[in-house]
């Protein structure tokens, strides 16, 4: 997957309408909470088949930080 794919992706998972960039900071989204880091997981599952935990998030602060842990 490249990155303008993951970006699209990541944009449908968190169900969002504005346009998502890798420098967006998660916790200034009114989106992200609970149900999308859960979606989130599921995504990273499916298509990367890695496993993330809600402790694995606290490290990752914007969206760059998930691109690089599935090698994006």
């Amino acid at each position: 997957m490249e990155r303008t794919e993951f970006l699209e992706k990541m944009q449908d998972v968190l169900q969002m309408d504005d346009e998502l960039t890798f420098d967006t900071v998660l916790e200034s989204l009114a989106e992200w909470d609970s149900l999308a880091m859960m979606a989130t997981v599921a995504f990273l599952d499916a298509n990367f088949g890695i496993k993330t935990t809600f402790d694995d998030f606290k490290s990752m602060k914007t969206v760059e930080d998930i691109a690089k842990k599935v090698g994006i």
